[in-house]
């Protein structure tokens, strides 16, 4: 997303970073042994690993936009319209806001992760 910003790709950096989002919450599921579906729409996702509903109204909203990411980067008409919509302000404002969201996920999956392995080391001390 970064490098595609840099070179003033700014159709490409928001497709990267909705998939960089997609791919921590699917990371997310994975480390809640969640089934991970074929699934693009982030507030799904978002539902799917259980933290939906502990987010504000603009944070939900924030995931159906940069779901719209996804369709833009892959549908020439649509592309063309979404293409005059990013401006450098509107990519810089949610090349932020995807950042954000990519390193709170990674944060939480790594705790969820830790927590699994932490339990999984007390089953196996209770096991012996």
């Amino acid at each position: 997303m970064r490098f595609a910003v840099k070179g003033n790709r700014r159709v490409n950096a928001l497709f990267c970073g909705h998939l960089a989002v997609e791919k921590m919450f699917k990371a997310l599921c994975a480390a809640k042994n969640i089934r991970i579906v074929k699934e693009h729409r982030l507030h799904v996702l978002a539902e799917m690993a259980g933290i939906y509903h502990d987010i504000t109204d603009s944070e939900q909203d924030d995931l159906i936009i940069i779901s719209r990411f996804n369709i833009a980067a892959r549908y020439a008409d649509y592309k063309q319209r979404f293409y005059e919509t990013c401006t450098k302000e509107f990519t810089d404002e949610w090349t932020k806001k995807i950042t954000s969201w990519y390193k709170n996920l990674k944060h939480i999956t790594l705790q969820e992760r830790a927590t699994l392995v932490n339990n999984e080391n007390d089953t196996q001390m209770l096991i012996k």
